[in-house]
């Protein structure tokens, strides 16, 4: 039997190659299938500062807000997109961004990040975030959801920049399976929706 933990980086390699594996455990009954979390709808209401058209990327983060150890984390973007997002753009990429999300009401705790040059993270790096927000989730599932939502933003955007060195961070949002998250940073505004298939 496959560990949770090595189910989550399978998941995350899956992520980067548009493979759907499964990660996480899936909250709730055994019947409860876990399923692919999808980036449905992409909105550039305005493209960053950075120079050029923009080449936007999502980290996410999915946690079920009744288990602790039901999470799924990956990577979308920028891939055909590099340099090719402007102000007024809207897209509808459904595409698969993390493996293993078993509900709708999960929690969602993305970054975005817009690619200069080259993709700053690699294959391992993607796979370290995400077991560190496994890690602080475990932390900060059992305090007031103010709190934890704070705590697990501010981790995942102190971890991802550890690894950054031309890429910019944009902005961290919170939101849920179906709503619009918001980015407001660096000049850009994003509204992007994540759903279930």
């Amino acid at each position: 039997m496959q560990t949770p933990s090595l189910l989550r980086r399978i998941g995350v390699f899956g992520a980067l190659t548009g493979v759907a594996l499964a990660a996480g455990l899936a909250a709730g009954s055994p019947a409860q299938a876990a399923t692919t979390l999808k980036v449905a709808t992409v909105i550039c209401n305005e493209e960053t500062d950075e120079i050029g058209d923009d080449s936007p990327y999502f980290l996410v983060f999915a946690a079920s807000t009744t288990n602790p150890g039901a999470t799924a984390f990956g990577k979308w973007g920028p891939g055909g997109w590099d340099d090719e997002i402007a102000s007024g753009d809207s897209y509808s990429p459904n595409a698969s961004i993390a493996s293993g999300v078993s509900s709708s009401s999960w929690r969602l705790i993305s970054l975005m990040v817009e690619e200069d040059y080259d993709n700053d993270l690699t294959a391992g790096e993607i796979a370290w975030i995400g077991n560190n927000m496994y890690n602080q989730y475990q932390v900060s599932f059992w305090k007031p959801t103010s709190t934890m939502i704070s705590e697990m933003r501010a981790t995942l955007r102190n971890t991802t920049a550890l690894y950054l060195s031309n890429d910019d961070m944009v902005a961290t949002a919170s939101s849920t399976i179906g709503s619009y998250a918001s980015y407001i940073g660096d000049g850009g505004n994003y509204q992007v929706r994540y759903t279930l298939p």
